[in-house]
C-alpha cells in the first residue's frame, strides 16, 4: 500500500475493522460522537475506495463498505514512516530513545527483551 492513510480515515476505517460490512448509513452512526456530517463520512469512504483500501458493494440504493486492507498493514506502514520522519530509519535511536525516556513499562521491556531473543 503505498496511499497514505489521514488520521479521519483511520477512525471510519477502525469501525469498519470491528464489523463490516457495513452501510454508509451505518458507519454515519457509529461515528455521530465526531459529530461529522454524513457527507463528511461518506467523503472519507470515497477516498478509501480510491486509495484501494476499502472496498463497497451497492445494494438497491445502499452502499456497502468493507476493508480490503488488514489493520496490522496501515499499522506497519505507519510505524516505518514515523521511524524514518522522525529517526531517519535509525531503529537504535527509536528504541533509545523510549527506554532512556522511561516511556516502557518493565514489561514492555521484557516483551522486548523476549522478541529479540526469539529473532536471533
Amino acid at each position: 500500500m503505498t496511499n497514505r492513510v489521514s488520521d479521519s480515515e483511520k477512525i471510519v476505517l477502525e469501525i469498519l475493522w470491528q464489523e463490516s460490512p457495513l452501510s454508509s448509513q451505518d458507519v454515519v452512526q457509529r461515528l455521530s460522537a465526531h459529530d461529522w456530517t454524513e457527507k463528511t463520512v461518506k467523503t472519507f469512504l470515497n477516498r478509501l475506495v480510491k486509495k484501494d483500501i476499502l472496498a463497497f458493494r451497492k445494494e438497491g440504493r445502499r452502499y456497502f463498505y468493507s476493508p480490503k486492507v488488514e489493520r496490522s498493514e496501515i499499522l506497519s506502514e505507519e510505524s516505518d514512516g514515523f521511524l524514518k520522519r522522525v529517526f531517519q530509519g535509525d531503529m537504535k535511536a527509536l528504541l533509545a530513545t523510549f527506554v532512556e525516556n522511561k516511556q516502557l513499562s518493565s514489561e514492555e521491556l521484557k516483551y522486548l527483551k523476549d522478541l529479540l531473543d526469539e529473532e536471533q
